[in-house]
């Protein structure tokens, strides 16, 4: 078996795990500070991942101890697990089923996992939530289970909306209290259930430049006083996020940090 051993973790290397796939990788894990890449072959690697060894090792089945080593994730009242874990969910918590691998958003990576703690925290019966840049739909389902009426995830690349969809159904969701699209801030929201694209939360798992490009977008559709959850911000990005917020008039600014990942909660302006 071929094994590229690449220095950092899932998290450190976010950026650089696509271009592990797009190099061929047929598998990916998270070892000891280091990511191990299956190949079936030996292939030029871009630039940016080239700080690694290549090694030939005894074949194993690392789907098997990838299984083997995941373990479930609890956020706030909800507890987050593959298919295969479902009893371990514990008695009172809110389980979330959804399946490793088939968009971002699992609930393993620190910036899910405050996001879906931050929805835990608010009351959420019968609300409305705009989940922007979906992904699995982890976060619009998290805040349905959580008891919100209604959940919109919008997101621009369109293979994750049937795996959204999917993962929504894999929960049971009752019909029509979860809907994705593909689509982002601006586009035309579907106005039958929240009328003008207005909600009561909005939350969404992007990056620090696209809400520093999105905060007006963010006052738009979201109603007065209601409460934003922000994720996926390097906290060397803090500051352009910040500057955002205050510029367009959120209040309660307030930050989390998990290592080098922040959240960021506030809400609009009345």
């Amino acid at each position: 078996m071929l094994v590229y051993h690449l220095p950092g973790t899932f998290e450190t290397r976010e950026d650089h795990l696509d271009l592990l796939w797009e190099a061929g990788a047929t598998g990916l894990e998270e070892r000891a500070g280091l990511i191990r890449a299956y190949f079936d072959e030996e292939t030029e690697l871009p630039e940016a991942i080239r700080d690694g060894e290549w090694r030939q090792e005894a074949d194993q089945d690392w789907l098997a101890e990838f299984k083997a080593n995941l373990r479930p994730v609890q956020a706030g009242r909800v507890t987050i697990v593959p298919p295969w874990l479902r009893a371990e969910i514990p008695a009172g918590q809110v389980g979330l089923v959804i399946e490793p691998g088939m968009a971002f958003g699992t609930g393993h990576h620190a910036t899910t996992r405050m996001a879906v703690e931050a929805l835990s925290d608010l009351n959420l019966d019968g609300q409305t939530i705009l989940d922007v840049g979906t992904g699995s739909g982890v976060l619009a389902i998290a805040g349905a289970l959580l008891g919100a009426g209604y959940a919109l995830g919008v997101d621009i690349d369109p293979i994750t909306i049937p795996i959204a969809e999917e993962n929504a159904r894999d929960n049971a969701v009752p019909e029509g209290r979860t809907a994705f699209m593909v689509g982002t801030l601006g586009d035309d929201l579907p106005g039958d259930v929240v009328a003008d694209g207005v909600f009561d939360v909005l939350v969404a798992n992007l990056y620090a430049e696209l809400h520093d490009l999105l905060a007006g977008a963010y006052v738009g559709h979201l109603r007065p006083g209601g409460p934003l959850i922000l994720t996926g911000i390097l906290t060397g990005k803090l500051p352009l996020v910040q500057d955002a917020l205050d510029r367009e008039g959120f209040t309660d600014v307030q930050v989390r940090t998990d290592g080098e990942w922040a959240l960021v909660t506030a809400r609009a302006g009345e």
